[in-house]
């Protein structure tokens, strides 16, 4: 390894933001819970704009969707993500909190929501994707919320 690169190592390392694991759970928390609440809304508030009366049993199908993809899939991606922060050694860096294929997943999910949204489908089941994964994310957040109150009591 050069010594060039070395120091762009070192000045790197030296300078990334780090945090704790309390502040780890905390932005996992926050992510699920703020991204679980902007979806449903967003996909509630369009699916209710459509033309249609049927659109209110729509979104409570797809809200009860929601909560079983929280339930049989979100859950067990949540304990994954918690047991990572927990069993990570002191302070690590601020985005750390999801591993680099986390963040992958994260943004082909983001590109896979925005072709959504201009696809030709049919909006109540554009907005019912939105609804039911916002309500999964949501509703799998408490066990970001239990363990991070947890780790409160704990300190």
């Amino acid at each position: 390894m050069s010594y060039r690169y070395e120091r762009i190592l070192y000045w790197l390392e030296a300078r990334k933001p780090v945090a704790s694991v309390r502040v780890h759970v905390l932005l996992a928390t926050l992510m699920w819970t703020i991204v679980g609440l902007f979806l449903f809304v967003r996909g509630a508030g369009n699916m209710m704009s459509l033309p249609g009366a049927a659109n209110s049993w729509w979104l409570i199908v797809a809200a009860f969707i929601g909560v079983l993809k929280g339930r049989l899939i979100f859950d067990k991606t949540a304990i994954l993500v918690i047991s990572r922060i927990l069993n990570r050694e002191g302070d690590r860096c601020l985005g750390g909190f999801l591993s680099f294929k986390s963040w992958g997943m994260i943004l082909f999910m983001v590109l896979l929501g925005m072709s959504l949204r201009v696809s030709p489908l049919p909006g109540v089941l554009v907005w019912g994707v939105y609804v039911a994964v916002g309500t999964g994310l949501f509703f799998s957040s408490r066990l970001f919320w239990m363990e991070w109150i947890s780790q409160g009591h704990s300190a």
